[in-house]
């Protein structure tokens, strides 16, 4: 217990939990960038069943069907099969890049948040972009990562 709470009393436990984001707010401040012309080339494998992915955020959930991509640096991400097809260009056999052609749009918060994405619970830290993606999807990118990808307009 802090002094603030021996005079005011505890906050409400709902203060203490996290932020949980499954949209956009509304006092959002959106910026507008697109995927570097000379970006990371991934891999990508369809989802032959149902599981789970670990990753440093936090859980994914792939289904049959979906891509499972994994970045150079080894970090894995699961993406909806129609989104992949519309966002991503083969590049070689199993690997892919990015569109450059694409326009997409992020935010970023002051505090820790639990982003809702398609397929599953995503922690983001402060400063994280919170990218959104063509079908309005919601998903974080840490921001050194961010930076490396994407190029503002």
């Amino acid at each position: 217990m802090n002094l603030g709470e021996v005079i005011f009393g505890a906050r409400p436990s709902f203060a203490r939990s996290p932020l949980v984001v499954k949209a956009a707010p509304r006092h959002a401040r959106w910026h507008e960038v697109r995927a570097k012309p000379n970006g990371e080339r991934i891999r990508a494998r369809r989802a032959e069943s149902d599981h789970e992915i670990e990753t440093a955020q936090g859980k994914l959930q792939a289904h049959g069907g979906d891509y499972i991509v994994t970045y150079e640096g080894g970090d894995q991400a699961v993406v909806r099969a129609d989104i992949f097809e519309n966002t991503y260009d083969p590049d070689g056999i199993g690997r892919y890049k990015k569109r450059a052609d694409i326009v997409l749009r992020y935010f970023t918060l002051g505090r820790p948040a639990l982003i809702l994405t398609l397929e599953g619970e995503q922690r983001a830290e402060p400063g994280d972009w919170i990218m959104q993606g063509v079908a309005g999807e919601l998903w974080p990118v840490p921001q050194d990562k961010a930076l490396q990808k994407y190029d503002p307009l």
